[in-house]
């Protein structure tokens, strides 16, 4: 199987994934029409698999872990294999170290231990070495975001919401359509109070409609809610749409996400305190909108409270987002 063909059959795993599953269905490598005895699999955080037969455990020790390359032991059913892995934002790099794995494996019949360690050792020099732990400040701030993909966008427009998604691209508002905007903030205050960084973040292009959506989290080492636990549920929500997938793994990979993180004691948890959505109208605390810095004034933060404003019905704007793919 060439490149194309390994990314083909990995995203078609991945559309056929059972909910719930950890890894998808295994597809078995051909080389030149010929099994291998190789197989891909795709798991529920969306990574990339391939899994070859072997005799024992490794006689040497493994190559580190790199941005989400990682080799490791594990097993298929009954049978002993490694298992290489790599999130599914780095496939086409993925897919052409795979090539060279499964050629030296079933064509020149090498040791699949030494092939694999010998492979990935030369190629780590391609794959950035592990980011800095997200921090406090950014995991916070992207549950949020996640939170409202996941509960709002998504359920209101399907795997289509992930390309509305603008908050990996700098944008002014973190969800952004013809019709409507969400800007998203997220706090671990006991009240609905944000800081505002941008002049212009509470401010609607002409002629569309700008919501504002509060998430207030508790941070607790019990919290059932992390990046993780959001990431695992926007993939499976959209698993059967590979370019969403595709799509999603590359806005995370832009915001400094890496697979390190599941395991790194870096991660956050959280209860969900409260969730609130409100309209940006004239009631909705913010600057003017002919608002201007002075001279040599180069930025400004401010903070607003949410408290006392109208609260809208979560029902009537999953209705009015979901109007937007029929308009």
């Amino acid at each position: 199987m060439n490149s194309e063909a390994l990314i083909a059959a990995w995203r078609d795993l991945r559309a056929r994934r059972p909910p719930g599953e950890e890894l998808s269905p295994t597809t078995t490598v051909t080389h030149y029409d010929e099994e291998t005895g190789l197989e891909l699999a795709v798991d529920a955080a969306g990574a990339l698999h391939l899994l070859a037969p072997v005799a024992g455990a490794p006689n040497r020790e493994l190559p580190p872990d790199y941005n989400g390359l990682r080799l490791r032991q594990a097993r298929l059913g009954e049978t002993e294999c490694l298992d290489l892995q790599s999130p599914a934002a780095h496939e086409a790099m993925f897919a052409a170290l795979c090539g060279q794995v499964i050629e030296a494996i079933h064509g020149e019949g090498r040791d699949p231990w030494a092939v694999a360690i010998s492979i990935v050792r030369s190629w780590q020099s391609a794959w950035r070495p592990l980011r800095q732990p997200m921090s406090h400040r950014e995991q916070i701030g992207l549950v949020g975001e996640l939170l409202m993909l996941q509960v709002v966008w998504l359920p209101a427009l399907g795997s289509d919401a992930v390309y509305l998604w603008s908050g990996p691209d700098k944008e002014r508002h973190d969800f952004v359509s013809d019709q409507v905007h969400m800007e998203v903030k997220a706090t671990t205050r006991s009240r609905h109070e944000h800081e505002i960084s941008r002049v212009d973040q509470l401010i609607a292009p002409e002629g569309r409609r700008l919501l504002f959506a509060s998430v207030q989290l508790e941070e607790s080492t019990a919290g059932a809610t992390s990046l993780a636990t959001l990431i695992d549920a926007v993939i499976d929500d959209i698993r059967r749409d590979a370019a969403a997938i595709d799509g999603f793994m590359t806005r995370l990979n832009a915001l400094n996400w890496s697979d390190e993180m599941r395991r790194s004691p870096d991660l956050v948890r959280f209860h969900i305190r409260d969730v609130q959505i409100f309209e940006v109208d004239e009631e909705f605390p913010s600057l003017p909108q002919d608002f201007q810095l002075p001279p040599g004034v180069l930025s400004i933060r401010y903070t607003i409270s949410l408290a006392n404003l109208p609260v809208l019905d979560p029902a009537e704007v999953l209705a009015d987002i979901s109007s937007l793919a029929y308009s």
